[in-house]
């Protein structure tokens, strides 16, 4: 686990973007689920989308959505336990993986302070944690990082980062949006 503070936590101060947070589910005329997607809509109407759930015959199809899965629990004496894993349409691309990493960065709000903590995994598609928090509230930034050797053009690598917001409560105010400018991306 690693712990800082930085302009993240100092963002926190200022005035950030209020979302709503909510799975949209999309579904054919006979009822069958065709996809699911998770909305944060901000104050301003604006709606952003990082998790995805794709259907084929109402069956989730993993090859072609991309989203996580959160579980947390409170442990004894403020300390809450969990593991992010990620399921990305990344993992059906034939091309070998060089190098992946996941990384899951929490704001927590100790006592009176308010720390940027880190825990990584290399190789896995999933990021055990386990921090003391005074807050039932849940913030974070997962972060995905893969280096894939090109096979149809050799000696070429392509490198891919991509970032979900984390956050277990609606309404939320992840500073991480802000920073990263995720709200700027193309979604």
């Amino acid at each position: 686990m690693e712990i800082r503070k930085d302009s993240l936590v100092e963002s926190t101060k200022s005035k950030l973007i209020e979302y709503q947070k909510k799975w949209i589910r999309y579904v054919d005329d006979n009822g069958v689920i065709k996809s699911e997607l998770e909305l944060y809509i901000s104050e301003y109407g604006d709606t952003l989308c990082w998790n995805k759930k794709i259907y084929e015959n109402g069956i989730l199809d993993i090859a072609k959505s991309n989203f996580y899965e959160f579980e947390a629990k409170m442990a004894k004496d403020s300390i809450i336990k969990g593991r992010i894993t990620l399921h990305s349409e990344l993992d059906s691309i034939k091309d070998p993986i060089t190098e992946k990493e996941l990384t899951v960065d929490f704001v927590n709000f100790i006592l009176d302070k308010k720390e940027v903590i880190t825990f990584k995994s290399k190789n896995q598609n999933y990021v055990d944690f386990e921090f003391k928090n005074n807050n039932d509230t849940i913030v974070g930034l997962l972060t995905e990082f893969r280096q894939i050797d090109l096979t149809k053009s050799p000696d070429s690598t392509r490198m891919i980062w991509t970032k979900l917001p984390i956050d277990n409560q609606s309404p939320t105010h992840n500073p991480f949006i802000h920073v990263h400018e995720l709200n700027k991306n193309k979604r």
